[in-house]
């Protein structure tokens, strides 16, 4: 994949690069993968009732330190000799302890066919849904931050829950369906779309019933370097997204849909990304109560909304890369009523060190503030309670 070759999420078409093999040289089976070990650490965090607070915890698990094996990928994929590259397939594990692999030591995150032909592409099989840019930009070792933004996973990172507890792998941002998707290039001028019908039921699972989503996105860029077939150029690029479907409740049926925009833009060594997101329905709300062991909250008619906003500089220094980078995060989740709302801000600042292709090293602090506007006594206790996070990690690839 052309992000294991970069390490950082560059400028690209990943739309098309992501789930084809367009732009790449025909190989049939073609090895990939990486590895990142981790170490995470709550600082500032205090315990409320003699007891460490779900957000003050590594993972959840009731350390406020850990080393971990955050993720390891193994992955193929490649196109089906004499296709011409109309037929490729992909598929990649996912180990390690993350969302995904709760319940199994290894899962197969994305395993999907590609049909090809004139003028539009078919996905077919598990993987990613076409929404945010922070989720679209290519594969977890190339991502400028080691934390995704509260903005992406309050909205988007769905779990099953039953009687309060998660039963089984988080979705990871992926569903079972098919994908129409194609991107184009006339001179300076690039763009794509894609249109996503799938189960709604996560990874792993059959349909248990008749509803599916539907989720669609579209972006166009005006590219001042680079092609749209290479995983590197200069671009300044917007697009907009839309995921709509239903969950079911107690015998009830509530609307689900998620939807945003961003504006991307990477000059020389210079970078930026900016999203907004806003969802209504089927919103997951924290523990209750908020310790290690209470029970998962899902606010079927909840809503929320946030906005994200990060920028960057890296620079090669005797071919070592080294970055600098900051992000500032706010989701308000649980708008629709006042006294449960409560106001996420997040400043996050980063260090990246390549010294070689396929290893980055990453660090990255995170100042975290809760804030609970229209709260009671107990509420403001907690939100005063949340700690900072420090974060270091290791990623080394394999080609």
């Amino acid at each position: 994949m052309w992000l294991l070759l970069l390490g950082t999420a560059l400028g690209a078409d990943w739309l098309t690069l992501g789930a084809s093999e367009h732009g790449r040289d025909d190989e049939p089976v073609h090895f990939f993968g990486f590895v990142q070990p981790q170490f995470d650490a709550i600082v500032g965090g205090d315990e409320v009732q003699d007891q460490s607070l779900i957000f003050n915890t590594v993972n959840g698990q009731g350390s406020p330190s850990a080393f971990s094996i955050r993720r390891a990928r193994v992955a193929l994929r490649g196109s089906v000799p004499k296709t011409n590259q109309r037929v490729s397939y992909f598929f990649m594990t996912e180990a390690g302890e993350v969302s995904l692999t709760r319940g199994a030591p290894v899962v197969f995150s994305d395993m999907f066919v590609t049909l090809s032909a004139p003028g539009v592409r078919a996905r077919v099989g598990q993987g990613k849904l076409p929404v945010m840019e922070e989720i679209v930009q290519g594969v977890a070792s190339s991502l400028e931050f080691v934390h995704f933004s509260k903005t992406l996973t309050g909205l988007m990172l769905e779990n099953r829950v039953a009687d309060g507890a998660y039963v089984g792998p988080a979705y990871g941002f992926r569903d079972v369906g098919v994908q129409l998707f194609e991107g184009f290039q006339e001179g300076r001028l690039a763009g794509s779309y894609a249109l996503m019908v799938s189960n709604g039921n996560g990874l792993h699972a059959a349909d248990v019933d008749a509803a599916k989503d539907v989720s669609a996105r579209g972006e166009v860029a005006y590219v001042t370097d680079g092609e749209r077939k290479s995983g590197k150029r200069e671009e300044i690029k917007v697009g907009a997204w839309w995921l709509e479907g239903t969950r079911g409740v107690d015998d009830l049926r509530y609307r689900r849909m998620r939807r945003g925009a961003f504006l991307h833009v990477e000059q020389g060594f210079v970078w930026s990304l900016v999203e907004v997101a806003q969802g209504d329905g089927m919103l997951e709300a924290g523990r209750a109560p908020p310790f290690a062991g209470g029970e998962v909250v899902i606010a079927p008619e909840g809503q929320g909304w946030g906005a994200v906003a990060s920028a960057g500089v890296r620079v090669d220094v005797k071919d070592v890369i080294l970055g600098v980078k900051g992000r500032y995060d706010q989701f308000h989740r649980r708008t629709e009523t006042p006294e449960a709302e409560r106001v996420f801000r997040t400043v996050t600042g980063g260090i990246e060190v390549s010294p070689h292709p396929l290893v980055r090293l990453q660090a990255n602090y995170e100042l975290r503030r809760l804030g609970v506007p229209s709260g009671d006594e107990a509420a403001l206790v907690v939100a005063d309670a949340m700690g900072d996070r420090i974060t270091a990690q290791i990623t080394a690839r394999i080609k």
